[in-house]
């Protein structure tokens, strides 16, 4: 879930931990996405002792960090760059663009991954009225800056969700795709002139809702500077549980 709309000194909230069966799924699709074996999220003794995967046809160098565990993807080279660096430091964009240095590195990340495993507890007072079309989602993105529906993404969903006002206008949307079978990767977005008012985390919960109907854990990523968006995550019931991080680097250079 990327969330959007900053507010300066905004600070995150802190809530419980994710349980260790949805811990392990959680564990289980990360190790797919990376092309790993299903338990190599599952048995690494400490954050340090890294699971990593060889694959020098790669243009990305993708580095995980979950909880006590942690991942490296990429060419033989980056592996072999990142050996004697800690898993703490490979969650920092400059140590991952100080591997490509000299391969002409281009960073994205890294992202808070949070992870949402309840029901939002029920609203008092009216319920919103909500709608499911594309069309209300491109209305609220053609009211957002670029670089909110870039990190948004929403067109890129399969599930949406938009509140409407009074006047049954498009004001905050989030939407979700499924991610490895067992995940649900939430977006939101809301209309500048209709953020903090607790849109963002009502339209939030109700896409989280349904992905629980669905059967799949909601996932989150903010970027990890945005204090308020991770804010608005823990709002809407999410746990912070590790980061992510990629650096594509020029084919060239391969």
């Amino acid at each position: 879930m990327e969330y959007t709309g900053r507010a300066d000194g905004e600070q995150a909230v802190t809530v419980g931990p994710v349980d260790s069966h949805h811990l392990d799924i959680i564990r289980l699709a990360w190790s797919r996405e990376l092309g790993l074996p299903d338990d190599a999220l599952s048995t690494r003794p400490d954050a340090d002792d890294r699971a990593v995967r060889v694959d020098d046809d790669t243009d990305t160098i993708r580095f995980l960090r979950l909880g006590e565990t942690s991942a490296l993807v990429g060419p033989r080279w980056a592996i072999e760059r990142a050996d004697g660096h800690t898993s703490e430091e490979l969650s920092e964009s400059a140590t991952l663009l100080a591997l490509t240095q000299d391969r002409s590195g281009r960073c994205a990340g890294p992202v808070v991954l949070a992870f949402g495993t309840d029901y939002q507890e029920p609203a008092t007072g009216q319920p919103p009225l909500v709608a499911h079309e594309h069309d209300h989602v491109r209305q609220v993105e053609e009211a957002c800056p670029p670089d909110d529906v870039t990190e948004a993404h929403l067109g890129d969903r399969d599930r949406w969700f938009t509140i409407l006002d009074d006047a049954e206008q498009p004001v905050s949307s989030a939407g979700y795709a499924e991610f490895q079978g067992f995940l649900a990767d939430v977006g939101v977005l809301t209309a500048p002139a209709f953020r903090r008012r607790g849109l963002g985390a009502a339209v939030a919960g109700i896409a989280t809702d349904d992905a629980l109907d669905s059967g799949l854990i909601a996932q989150c990523r903010s970027p990890r500077d945005n204090l308020a968006s991770r804010a608005l995550a823990a709002r809407a019931g999410y746990r912070e549980l590790g980061t992510y991080a990629a650096v594509t680097i020029s084919r060239s250079t391969l």
